[in-house]
């Protein structure tokens, strides 16, 4: 999370009354990710103070928000732990600030965590298979933004910062990529992006919330496994297959994988690990976020 968006004290007190949640008693960035830009908010009303999440949608255009609040509502309503977008007086939960679409959340408890263990990796894995079940019943799409084409032409724009050897290594996964895609594998919406910093755990080490829906599109289910594995179980630089095997296994006490997800899904790996590292490359020169590690990933698994 990050602030790319300024404004003062009194254009965000003048925003926050059509939520008539009461008045604001303080505010501060959130600082870290590349993208979004978001702010823990202190709202006061008959003497109690209540914390709020304030997201400033910078790269997304007003029309796919609508997909992104049903993604976030539709679980919440379905019991999972998530924050719904709350809901002006008039019932608008998508809304205005700064130009920009803008969603205030109640603000989930617990912290991120940096090492992460088998039951950990476990309840992540529990919870995706939840989602896309529930995602299951929600009609509403949106493409994957980051297809084959787009990774053909980030690597065309970024090339210069690669060494020959990186250059041919994604060459390969696009077209990997390409073939995976062709086969008749499983597809709903995903989350497409939970590292471990877009879950919340509580003292005790359980899950309390998942946030940062901003990626959730409509894929081959395997992406999402194969994006949450290349982050929760990897160690420095080395895959954990006690991590892996936890994270798969709490998957499947919900939804069980078919034989060729079983088969493609260290290829899908592969093929994330170079999307993140294109995405990590496209956000600057230097980038907000190393792409070597992903880079390095990628290698290992081929």
């Amino acid at each position: 999370m990050a602030t790319f968006t300024t404004f003062s004290e009194a254009s965000l007190s003048r925003y926050l009354v059509m939520f008539g949640r009461g008045d604001l008693a303080h505010f501060e960035p959130i600082e870290g990710g590349i993208e979004n830009s978001n702010y823990r908010v202190l709202l006061s009303r008959d003497d109690q103070d209540d914390d709020y999440i304030l997201t400033i949608i910078e790269h997304l255009g007003f029309a796919e928000v609508p997909f992104f609040n049903k993604v976030m509502a539709h679980l919440y309503h379905q019991g999972l732990p998530v924050a719904a977008p709350i809901a002006t007086l008039d019932g608008m939960t998508s809304t205005i600030f700064c130009g920009k679409p803008a969603f205030l959340f109640p603000k989930l408890d617990g912290s991120h965590l940096e090492r992460v263990s088998e039951s950990q990796c476990r309840e992540i894995g529990h919870f995706m298979a939840r989602s896309h079940q529930a995602w299951a019943g929600l009609t509403t799409e949106r493409d994957n933004p980051y297809h084959p084409g787009w990774m053909r032409e980030t690597l065309e724009q970024v090339s210069d910062r690669l060494t020959e050897g990186d250059r041919q290594l994604l060459r390969a996964l696009i077209r990997e990529y390409e073939d995976i895609l062709a086969d008749d594998l499983p597809r709903g919406i995903i989350h497409g992006d939970l590292f471990k910093d877009n879950a919340l755990f509580r003292e005790t080490g359980t899950l309390s919330g998942v946030i940062d829906f901003y990626h959730a599109c409509n894929d081959l289910l395997i992406q999402d496994i194969a994006i949450a594995i290349n982050d929760w179980c990897v160690n420095e630089t080395d895959l954990s297959e006690n991590l892996r095997e936890a994270l798969l296994t709490g998957y499947q006490e919900v939804r069980a994988l078919t034989v060729r997800e079983h088969q493609l899904l260290a290829p899908m790996q592969r093929v994330s690990a170079a999307r993140f590292a294109l995405t990590r490359l496209l956000s600057g020169d230097p980038p907000l976020k190393d792409p070597t590690a992903m880079l390095r990933l990628a290698r290992s698994l081929a």
